[in-house]
């Protein structure tokens, strides 16, 4: 009984609990609502990181053998209006332009060369014999015929574009033989820069045409 009293007698006694002050009721009512957000910060990622991967997981389940769907592709004598349905030229013939693209540069001179021959006839046809006018008409007048009369001329030239064409691949065999002297007889480094000297020619000499007709009415 002795031992116990001792004991008893030697432990420290309890420390008084002193009441909480003002200042730490606050801080510990911030440190909730501190951890309240970061928890409610927490689930809001973590929503966000879900929504974010079955987004991406539903975008990576296509079909493997899924295409895109095609461009409509559009090709000489065809246009494309604004429903991107193009519109065929009847007077074009896709096999006939396949068969003049096999002769390259010179499928492409030997229709060169027929469009000239078209546009300087057509033109001294309607100027004279279709649509004639009386000379000295002034130079504005002089220009505004000259527009007239070349509308009525690349008219007349979607109407026989398919018989040019047809004409082009029948020359075309004769004009790459041409176009081989052509680069040797002036001594061209290639056939593309003396397919270049051709097309000059053609294009000064319709040019030269059609200036001084012109002026000659002015």
């Amino acid at each position: 009984m002795s031992v116990v009293v001792g004991v008893h007698r030697l432990a420290p006694p309890p420390l008084p609990l002193s009441p909480l002050t003002p200042r730490a009721k606050s801080f510990g009512v911030s440190s909730l609502s501190i951890a309240a957000n970061l928890n409610r910060t927490q689930s809001i990622v973590h929503r966000s990181h879900r929504l974010v991967t079955s987004f991406s997981q539903s975008a990576s389940h296509k079909p493997d053998d899924a295409e895109p769907e095609p461009e409509p592709s559009v090709g000489e004598g065809e246009s494309l209006d604004n429903n991107a349905t193009p519109w065929k030229n009847p007077f074009v013939s896709k096999e006939l332009l396949m068969k003049l693209k096999r002769y390259g540069l010179s499928g492409v001179l030997s229709y060169g060369l027929l469009n000239t021959v078209y546009y300087s006839i057509a033109f001294l046809l309607v100027w004279f014999y279709v649509a004639p006018s009386p000379g000295k008409m002034g130079y504005l007048a002089a220009a505004e015929r000259f527009l007239k009369v070349m509308a009525m001329v690349w008219a007349g030239s979607q109407v026989t574009k398919l018989v040019r064409i047809g004409g082009a691949v029948a020359l075309a065999p004769i004009v790459d033989r041409g176009l081989s002297w052509f680069t040797v007889k002036y001594k061209f480094e290639s056939q593309g820069k003396a397919f270049g000297a051709m097309v000059g020619i053609c294009l000064g000499l319709a040019l030269m045409l059609f200036l001084v007709v012109t002026l000659l009415w002015a």
